[in-house]
């Protein structure tokens, strides 16, 4: 069975300065775009695993509904919401503020909107929405003293028009019930303010639960359901009227908080409400609060209670804890502030192992269902540390995550600013195996330190080109090889070494110089006993299209491959385009006569090149041109390069032919220039330290801290 061939060799070359040594420790950070692993989509999936936001502008969804007074505001809120009602409920919030907390469930039930007025005359704006919705019906709350009969008598012009009121607060609530039909639970809660009755009431409205009033020490008389949540602490409904209520009904729950605002944060946590979408009011604002209760009940969202300047801290702790992405503020900016406006828009926090994707079109950037049209954004840790991780299509990584917009239509992460030690973890098991011997680990790991080290603080690849990173795919004994050689690089006459390295140099290292054409005096060639030696072959046919074809239709066949070895010749075509068919639209390969590997490196590999064949031509003037020949003779690395490295492993091959085809042989797996991972393996497993391991790669070189 084959063996696996592990990482493949870089192909670049340069050359590295000795840093002053405070331009490195081993805090230092390095940022690495991704495409190795994710590739050029329009879409990826991200997951937090700990705690994760995505930052930016307008990240999140903000609106603000509201106007000049607390009227305007109740008609520019509803007016979002509710086009043709068939049933508009009219309360006043000026001195009878009892009247609004039993109401949201049977708006919500009525699927009506709310909207204020004055108690002696209908508020002008009021009536103006009113002729707008064109209502069939309106229902006032309340007896006269809060809506007058002229009040009402306004009304009556745009709607049959029904009054629920009662004797006091309590009755009221209890008619209101009534109205509610049959129900299973009700929300019992102290009739003496106003924010324990509102803050619930988006969830009773959306489960069909009454609201009904209490005084502190004694139970008024109405008839209860077999299921009662109480609202507030002893103070507000005493442990005695829970007894009252126990011989009625079970109370299967009560929910208190030491202030309005960590209260409305209780009810959405205890009652396991959804709360990615959310409705804000200013908790001292009643008519703001009763116009976001009627918001919050419609759309299936909680309404917490924020102040005019800040959020308070058990908000900001469920908005974090559920995801919050959508907020909309109730009130002028009297009444919460543009500051906190600003703050919603700027974040949001992943819940943790929610999928979300991430969209490109356009040149724009989103996340599905929730925003768009961004050029970019960020995925930031609470804290970096291996408890906060995000996925990117299944794959993990820490720290910072950069999104943008690539080519017009590929989301483009950037794992940002990762400590640089932390990197390495990431690259060494994509590198070599994790589970190989851990004296070769640390000498890849030192390999791998050096070659990158000067890169600290700029933006590499994740592929071959540089290294391949694999972000927190993390593995034991690899991060144990980190550690354990941490700040350790290599340098020779004081400066930091080109450290190269390949997969298997087939038993024989090979000099810089037949590489690169610059001579590195600890890359030189040299016999390599431990080295493996795996052996690989490839085979390319001679006849590469059928000689049957009808040559005079060739476009009857032109759109099909035909070829034998068609990914492999793709490199050679292109070389013919570039070099001799600039006017080529494509190429076909018909034959190929001849296949040679010539001349020996210092590392007795093959120098030079030759392949002899015939072609077809669709040229972009002169259509279709048959049987072309062409001699191509480059370098043996750039031949490997045109049939493709991951096939043609190594130019430390021969070719042998037969009547049919050209077999290619050869041994190793990349350039072959300083360490061997396959040969550090071998040198491992036989005892060998990692200092020896570097010596004999990179020899004169001087292991140092950095």
């Amino acid at each position: 069975m084959k063996k696996k061939l592990w990482a493949v060799c870089f192909s670049v070359i340069f050359s590295l300065a000795l840093l002053p040594e405070s331009t490195f420790a081993a805090s230092s950070n390095i940022s690495v775009k991704l495409t190795n692993y994710i590739g050029n989509k329009s879409t990826l999936n991200i997951e937090s695993s700990g705690t994760y936001k995505l930052t930016g502008n307008d990240v999140s969804s903000v609106v603000r509904l509201g106007g000049a007074s607390k009227y305007d505001t109740a008609n520019t809120a509803t007016s979002k919401y509710w086009k043709n009602p068939s049933t508009v409920v009219v309360v006043n919030t000026d001195a009878y503020f009892a009247d609004t907390l039993s109401v949201i469930p049977l708006a919500n039930k009525l699927k009506a909107p709310i909207l204020l007025t004055e108690a002696k005359k209908l508020s002008s704006s009021t009536e103006a929405q009113i002729k707008t919705f064109s209502p069939d019906n309106i229902l006032i709350i309340g007896g006269t003293n809060s809506i007058s009969s002229d009040t009402e008598k306004t009304l009556k012009k745009y709607g049959h028009v029904k009054r629920i009121s009662g004797k006091n607060r309590y009755d009221l609530s209890k008619n209101i019930a009534a109205e509610m039909g049959s129900y299973d639970q009700a929300i019992v809660v102290t009739g003496d303010v106003y924010t324990d009755a509102l803050t619930i009431a988006p969830y009773a409205a959306q489960n069909g639960y009454p609201i009904l009033l209490t005084k502190k020490d004694s139970l008024p008389s109405y008839n209860l359901p077999k299921k009662v949540i109480i609202m507030g602490g002893t103070s507000s409904v005493s442990k005695e009227v829970e007894d009252q209520i126990k011989k009625k009904a079970a109370v299967t729950k009560r929910i208190s908080g030491s202030n309005r605002y960590q209260i409305s944060a209780n009810v959405v946590t205890s009652l396991g409400m959804d709360a990615s979408k959310a409705v804000t009011a200013n908790g001292t604002k009643l008519a703001d609060v009763v116009v976001g209760s009627n918001i919050a009940a419609a759309n299936h969202m909680p309404l917490l209670y924020i102040k005019k300047s800040e959020t308070p801290t058990d908000a900001v702790s469920l908005f974090k804890n559920k995801g919050t992405y959508s907020y909309t503020l109730i009130g002028s900016t009297n009444s919460i502030a543009d500051s906190v406006k600003s703050s919603y828009a700027k974040e949001f926090y992943l819940l943790n192992g929610k999928t979300y994707q991430i969209q490109a079109s356009g040149g724009k950037l989103g996340v599905a269902n929730i925003n768009s049209g961004k050029t970019s954004f960020k995925a930031v840790p609470e804290k970096y540390s291996t408890s906060n991780s995000i996925s990117i299509n299944g794959k993990p990584y820490l720290g910072d995550m950069n999104f943008s917009v690539e080519s017009g239509n590929y989301v483009r992460p950037v794992n940002e600013n990762i400590p640089f030690e932390d990197y390495l973890k990431g690259v060494l098991p994509n590198e070599m195996p994790g589970s190989w011997p851990i004296e070769a680990l640390k000498a890849q790991a030192v390999a791998a330190r050096t070659y990158s080290i000067s890169k600290a603080g700029q933006t590499v690849a994740d592929t071959t080109a540089f290294q391949v990173y694999g972000g927190y795919s993390w593995y034991p004994n690899a991060t144990k090889a980190v550690d354990g050689t941490k700040g350790k690089v290599l340098t020779y006459s004081g400066k930091l070494i080109d450290a190269n390295y390949s997969s298997s140099n087939g038993g024989y290292t090979e000099a810089s110089d037949e590489v690169w054409g610059s001579q590195v005096p600890y890359l030189t060639a040299k016999k390599d006993t431990k080295d493996p030696e795996i052996s690989w072959s490839l085979t390319l046919q001679k006849q590469q299209l059928s000689a049957g074809l009808d040559l005079k239709n060739p476009a009857s066949w032109w759109s099909n491959t035909n070829e034998e070895n068609a990914a492999q010749l793709t490199g050679i075509k292109n070389w013919l385009i570039k070099n001799k068919e600039t006017n080529a639209n494509s190429i076909k390969i018909a034959s190929i006569s001849d296949l040679s590997l010539t001349g020996k490196t210092k590392g007795q590999r093959a120098e030079k090149a030759v392949v002899k064949l015939t072609y077809h031509v669709n040229d972009k003037a002169k259509g279709y041109v048959m049987n072309k020949n062409a001699t191509i003779e480059v370098k043996a690395s750039e031949l490997r390069t045109m049939i493709g490295a991951s096939l043609f492993k190594s130019t430390y091959a021969s070719v042998e032919s037969n009547s049919k085809q050209f077999t290619i042989s050869g041994k190793g797996y990349g350039h072959g220039v300083g360490l061997s991972q396959y040969g550090a393996k071998e040198r491992a497993g036989a005892g060998e330290s990692y200092n020896s391991i570097l010596s004999f790669y990179y020899p004169g070189t001087t292991l140092s801290s950095y």
